[in-house]
């Protein structure tokens, strides 16, 4: 689904942050970008959502879509298919919550068959009934960010089932309480089940985990792990990566067992 090529990248002022290798990323995989700040999992979102014009170096065919070049930002197929949440909100707009969320029927010019039926189930998945009609700038920040992945999940809603989708959230998880981030998990679960290509960055590793299909570690200007998650390896490439020791805990609820990482004591 997605083909990437080995290249570097840099941030907006040309630092170079990240060598890539050869990457291949399909369709119900949920990819999960880990690694400390400043390792390039925004710049590597960024890429992938189209928007490399930052960085000259990066040719289009570096980046491939169903074995074409990534399209351009603002084509409107593209973004029927792709919906991307940035780590930053610019807007400053006094716009109600409805309107906000309602961007994300943007690629259709605002107008879709499932719209109302999509929207009336989106704001009860994101706990936003309450909300509905409040300014965005009189939001906290933890509302501020639902409204958001609402409108990224509407987007990737009315996509054409049967159609490629990609997710690309770069910290979905910031500034939400313990029950929203379990939404948002559950979500981004559910959307890889369903056939999207889901990619992620967070920085709570264990809830990483949880979800994820694939894990790719970012560290010390390369990448130190990249496929399916098999614990050992991931635990060694995030311990290199945060040049922190780290060690799996294990706990157990009822007949429910597991293993949390946790810097060694």
């Amino acid at each position: 689904m997605m083909h990437i090529s080995a290249q570097s990248l840099c941030s907006p002022d040309g630092h170079e942050l990240l060598a890539l290798p050869e990457l291949h990323m399909q369709a119900g995989e949920c990819w999960l970008v880990l690694g400390p700040n400043g390792a390039g999992k925004s710049t590597f979102l960024r890429h992938a959502a189209g928007l490399s014009a930052a960085n000259t170096h990066v040719l289009p065919q570096h980046w491939r879509w169903q074995g074409n070049p990534l399209p351009r930002w603002h084509d409107s197929a593209w973004a029927q298919q792709r919906a991307y949440l940035p780590q930053q909100h610019h807007l400053r707009s006094a716009l109600s919550v409805e309107a906000v969320v309602r961007m994300g029927a943007f690629p259709w010019q605002g107008v879709h068959a499932r719209l109302a039926d999509t929207l009336a189930t989106i704001f009860e998945e994101w706990d936003l009934q309450q909300l509905r009609h409040r300014a965005w700038t009189t939001l906290s920040g933890g509302e501020q960010q639902r409204v958001q992945l609402a409108r990224t999940a509407l987007q990737l809603t009315l996509a054409t089932p049967d159609s490629p989708r990609l997710w690309l959230l770069d910290e979905p998880l910031a500034a939400l309480d313990l029950p929203h981030q379990a939404v948002a998990l559950a979500v981004m679960k559910h959307a890889a089940a369903a056939g999207a290509l889901v990619i992620a960055s967070v920085h709570d590793m264990n809830a990483a985990l949880a979800i994820a299909s694939h894990v790719l570690v970012l560290g010390k200007g390369r990448v130190l792990w990249q496929g399916a998650v098999q614990a050992e390896p991931v635990r060694e490439a995030l311990a290199e990566a945060f040049a922190l020791p780290l060690v799996w805990a294990s706990w157990r609820d009822g007949e429910t067992s597991g293993q949390w990482l946790v810097p060694r004591p």
